[in-house]
This record gives C-alpha cells, structure tokens and sequence, in this order.
C-alpha cells in the first residue's frame, strides 16, 4: 500500500526509475518522471487523499501487416509502442467508477451495478467502461468501483489505437483489483472487443486491444477466435538502420466508425454468399470460382475487399517469417505491398475526394524513400496517419518534408514496447 505522498517521494527518489528506463528508454526518463508525479498530484487534486494508491501503464500500438482482416478471423502482424496511457487508480468501497482524463472536461461516472448498455453512452468512453465491467463478470470475474485519473500520449484518432489502450486499461485495473490478475492478457483483449463491438458501438476486430495488453511485436492468427494462435518476434532486425516514423496529417478518423463497418460489413457479404459467417470460411479459391457471380450479388467493392482479405493474411504471415529470419529487405517488401492493397483493394485511403490527406502522405513519404525503407496506412485508415520505416540518415530530411506540407511536430518515432499492459507500482 502506498498513499500520495509517500509514491510522489518514490518518484522524486527515482525508486521508478528502472521500470521507467524498460519502458520508455533513458533519453525519456526525466520526461516521464515529472509527467507520472504530475499524474499523482492531479489525481489527488480531483479525488482527494487515499492509501492505496497503485500506477498502471497501457501501451499503443501499431500495426504493421493485417490490415482489416482481424474482424474476418484472419491473419494480423502488430507491434506494441512506447506511447501509451497511464493511470493513477485507487479503489472505491462501491460499485463507481470515476474516471478522469487529462484533455477532457468531462468526469466519466459508471455505476457498474448497471450492466446493460445506456442510452446516450454509445460512442463515449462510459460505454467501454460499462462494458468491460459486464464482459468480466460474464467470465466469472469480480467488479468493483475506483477511481482513476488518466493521461495519454496515444493521440486519438491516430490509428495507435487508443480505444483498445483505454479499454485494456480498464480491464487491467478490475483484473488487478479485483481479480488478482487471475485473466491473461487474452481474456483482457477479448473484453476489451467485447466492449467497443457491443457498448461502443465499433465493429473493431481483436488484434488491437490484444497488442496492447500482450506487448512486443506479435503475428496474430485468429482462425480459431476463442484460442488464437500468438508468435511473438523475439528480435526486431530493423532497429539498427530504420526508424519507425508516424506522421500525424491532423485528419482524425475517430469519427468515421461508418466508414468501418462498411469495410467489416462487405466482406461479410461475401461471405454470406458461401453460407459462411466470415471470409476465413470460405476460400480466395471459391471467390474466384464463383467471381462473376459474387460481383452480381455483392458489388464490386465487396469482392475487391475479399481480395484484400485473403491476399493480406498472407503478406502478415510472410512479414513475420521475414521478422523471425531477420530478412529486412522482405519485411519492407510485404508493408510496401499492404499498402498498395489497402489503397487499390479495400480503398480505405480516403472517403472524400475533397480530402485526401492519407494518399497526400503517401506520395511525400514515397518520394522523400525513393524506393528506401516503406511506408503505408496507418490503422483502420480512411483518415489520421500514416506509418513509415525511414533509413535512419535519410531522418531528419524525412522530418522537414513532411512538416512543410503538414505541421510542426506531425512526425512522431516509434520503438517497438516489450511490455503490454501493466501495473507500474
């Protein structure tokens, strides 16, 4: 047990430091100092003294390969980065959650006593808080009230994912103070899928929220749902000569869930049509078979995103053998190409011909690489980021370009997070 004070003197102490050095690396170390000590003291500002104090740590993640095919049971390859959300938590001796974010006005208030989904809550972070709570108790798990003050360097709206680092948060907190984190970083994601699908109102997929509660870069395949199969890369062979850049083109894409569904919503379609819930359970084979009448039934778009699907699944397990035999150049190769598919195939770059930023970003990083490094979408795309592995002497010119046609500070390096989900202290 720790109160305020006696964490903001371990802070100060630099009795954090070593978990602080693991997670965010020594030229952040000050930075992340004052900016959890800062967290303490707000969390004390709103909610008053307590003397159970406990930190935790979500990561963001990134993904590399696998675009939109976690939804359809397939294959996906992500990466957990060192921006994440933290949180200053202390438990209640009811059933309340209060959660406050830094940025945000409002203090979510969350009877978890009330399971079902309320009116007025869908699309706001109450519903995921909601429904985390109604996904544990659904697998025997113990819910409790706390209070939590949150700050976040996952941008929203980013395509870092930071639904899935807010939903994994809460779930790691109920799991720790009620569960004695008794559920594995698989139960915690697939809540956290459960939450965003059914309270929020998303229809995302469970590679996500799995990068961020397992960590470290991970191939996920989820032929079988309930047991998907996890390889985890042990040693990244781009550190050394590339830099992971992600360049914020200020058009968010929080607001576009839409747009989602529609991706999700026409490769079901397709599968339909072979009498199957989803595209893993049926063949690229059978598409091609039955093409022109897919086409009739489906429309063209439905059975370009079909082929995006099958042809992605592949590049995301050929991207992780090219990762496990330290094959950079291969790497590079699949990311290019998922890109490409993701503009050409699941034409989710843009969804206004007015507003083009995603494939305005593209065109600047392709011309600054020159055939160097790669780059591609980032997330659930349509709008917000746009992902890139920039030789490292080709940096700083990387940077200037893309700060000319965009803004100051719109490039952001990544490292890769060895740790998921956690309790700091």
């Amino acid at each position: 047990m720790a109160s305020i004070t006696e964490i903001l003197t371990k802070i100060r102490q630099g009795d954090l430091d070593r978990i602080l050095l693991d997670l965010y690396g020594a030229d952040l170390l000050e930075m992340q100092r004052e900016r959890y000590y800062s967290a303490v003291l707000q969390f004390g500002r709103y909610f008053g003294p307590a003397e159970d104090v406990r930190l935790y740590s979500v990561p963001g993640r990134t993904e590399l390969c696998g675009n939109h095919t976690d939804h359809q049971n397939g294959v996906g390859l992500a990466a957990a980065v060192n921006r994440d959300i933290i949180a200053v938590v202390a438990a209640r001796t009811n059933s309340l959650v209060r959660v406050k974010s830094y940025g945000f006005d409002k203090l979510d208030v969350v009877d978890l006593q009330i399971a079902s989904p309320q009116a007025g809550e869908s699309t706001h972070s109450a519903s995921l808080i909601r429904g985390i709570g109604n996904a544990l108790q659904k697998r025997n798990g113990t819910i409790g009230g706390f209070d939590a003050y949150t700050t976040s360097e996952v941008l929203r709206g980013s395509g870092l994912s930071s639904s899935a680092a807010f939903e994994t948060m809460i779930g790691t907190i109920l799991n720790d103070l009620y569960n004695g984190m008794r559920f594995s970083p698989l139960d915690i994601a697939r809540a956290s899928q459960y939450a965003e699908n059914t309270y929020f109102g998303k229809p995302s997929g469970l590679l996500d929220p799995l990068a961020c509660a397992v960590g470290g870069m991970l191939c996920v395949d989820l032929k079988q749902p309930e047991t998907p199969h996890i390889c985890k890369v042990e040693k990244v062979p781009l550190a050394q000569e590339f830099a992971l850049c992600v360049t914020d083109t200020r058009g968010s894409h929080s607001e576009l869930t839409k747009e989602f569904a529609a991706v999700r919503e026409e490769m079901e379609s397709v599968a339909r049509f072979f009498g199957c819930d989803n595209l893993r359970q049926t063949t690229e084979q059978n598409l091609w078979k039955h093409f022109s009448q897919v086409r009739k039934a489906c429309g063209d778009r439905a059975v370009l995103r079909a082929l995006h699907f099958y042809k992605e699944c592949d590049r995301a397990k050929q991207a992780y053998r090219y990762l496990s035999q330290g094959d950079a150049k291969g790497f590079l190769r699949c990311i290019s190409e998922s890109g490409h598919s993701a503009a050409q195939y699941n034409q989710n770059a843009f969804c206004d011909i007015r507003e083009q930023a995603i494939p305005i970003a593209l065109a600047v990083a392709q011309s600054i690489l020159r055939g160097k490094g790669a780059c591609r979408l980032q997330g659930s795309g349509f709008a917000g980021t746009i992902q890139a592995f920039v030789p490292k002497d080709m940096l700083p010119e990387y940077i200037r370009q893309m700060e000319r046609v965009f803004a100051s500070g719109c490039c952001v390096i990544m490292q890769v997070r060895k740790a998921g989900a956690m309790r700091v202290l």
